[in-house]
């Protein structure tokens, strides 16, 4: 046998080729999709955030008639209900962050999903709910004192 030819293989070992030699088919990962409950929490941060600053601006409209000086009149009917209507925004809100904290939680848990969009709106869902918290026990603290 010459030194410069390969040893014979076996025609099988020719015919199937392993993953361990180069010429060997490559077949590329699957790709992931994003989580469901990931892409829920994320909107529904989104959504919350552009609420807040929508009913941060009505009730500012609201109240902004009887801010002047000299005013002595206090906010009339109409006012007062605008402002609860706000109030109640402002509750269903802070539900939609409470949810969305929850579908952050549980879309980073999913596994062989993205998790991109579940870290976002949990941070976002987090965030918030943790400073309208700190925002009213502060609150609460100060008018007891």
């Amino acid at each position: 046998m010459d030194s410069n030819q390969p040893p014979h293989q076996p025609d099988e070992f020719q015919q199937n080729p392993g993953p361990h030699l180069p010429h060997a088919q490559f077949v590329p990962p699957a790709a992931l999709k994003h989580s469901g409950p990931g892409i829920a929490s994320f909107v529904m941060g989104l959504v919350s955030l552009l609420g807040y600053i929508i009913s941060a601006a009505a009730a500012g409209a609201i109240m902004a008639p009887y801010l002047e000086e000299g005013m002595l009149d206090g906010p009339n009917s109409n006012a007062v209900l605008g402002l609860g209507v706000v109030g109640l925004l402002m509750i269903a809100l802070v539900v939609i962050n409470v949810v969305g904290t929850i579908l952050g939680i549980v879309g980073t848990a999913i596994k062989n999903r993205k998790k991109i969009f579940a870290i976002i709106g949990l941070i976002v869902n987090a965030v918030i709910v943790l400073s309208i918290g700190l925002f009213f026990i502060y609150f609460m603290a100060s008018a007891a004192v």
